[in-house]
């Protein structure tokens, strides 16, 4: 993804980031038969035989526009398609110069998605740091210094992310660095590079479970509750399969304090 103004050294880490996991979701997913050439197009999705399918770009941009407006551009690495939902207002992506896309279809798509939880992660991770990468986008188009790290906080080693007890409102990743999880005290787990932390809580509307504390300096990917939130109505056979595998930890967690408790 790219953009035409106001493109920063932040922004195009967050790309990166998003680009590496997309790749790492799409792994042993086959697409739709050949590779797409088109020298430009108006409407992708506007194409009948398009409605239903997702492409990922090799080669080329794409644009993005929402409301009569282009907010960004597409470009190498990036998927499109995904985010179309029956019943919710959709972009329009057009092409000013040729490009050559990769074509899913849609459905088939997130089932081999759903096939494991270790898929669903990595679709879940993407997908949060898709949410980062629009925050970023939004932050763009008007930069006051308050809004230059939207989506992301930097914590020094030692310091909390997250305290045991406390109110929720975000969801977290850790974009670099490495955690550690506490409950009442007790070393419980860590936190390691891409791995979603903090919605469980959230979703449950109940205090923070666990303290998570920096063990090194780490920059955090923070999603609001109304971002996750969408998520969850647009993608929400992933997030189950997300769910599914939190509650596991928590299970996994449990048994770990009620042991050191015992010993």
């Amino acid at each position: 993804m790219f953009l035409e103004s106001n493109f920063t050294e932040l922004f195009e880490k967050t790309d990166n980031h998003c680009k590496e996991l997309l790749s790492t979701a799409l792994e042993g997913i086959p697409s739709l038969g050949d590779q797409l050439t088109y020298e430009t197009f108006d409407d992708l999705f506007a194409e009948g035989s398009n409605q239903n399918r997702a492409f990922v770009i090799e080669q080329g941009a794409v644009g993005h526009e929402q409301e009569g407006k282009t907010l960004f551009h597409y470009d190498e690495g990036d998927i499109i398609g995904l985010e179309i939902v029956e019943g919710m207002p959709r972009a329009k992506f057009y092409a000013e110069s040729p490009v050559i896309l990769r074509p899913f279809d849609r459905e088939a798509l997130w089932q081999a998605a759903m096939e494991n939880t270790t898929k669903a992660r990595q679709w879940g991770d993407y997908l949060l740091a898709e949410c980062a990468r629009h925050s970023a986008v939004i932050a763009s188009l008007d930069t006051p210094t308050d809004k230059a790290s939207l989506g992301f906080q930097t914590y020094a080693a030692g310091e909390t992310i997250i305290k045991e007890g406390t109110e929720s409102d975000t969801v977290y990743s850790i974009v670099e660095g490495h955690a550690e999880v506490f409950v009442k005290g007790i070393k419980v787990g860590e936190v390691l590079e891409d791995e979603i932390f903090g919605a469980m809580s959230l979703l449950t509307n109940s205090p923070r479970t666990a303290s998570v504390v920096a063990d090194s300096r780490c920059l955090v990917m923070v999603v609001p509750r109304n971002q996750f939130e969408t998520m969850i109505k647009t993608h929400p056979r992933i997030c189950l399969s997300l769910m599914e595998n939190m509650a596991r930890q928590i299970v996994a967690l449990n048994h770990k304090v009620t042991a050191a408790h015992d010993s």
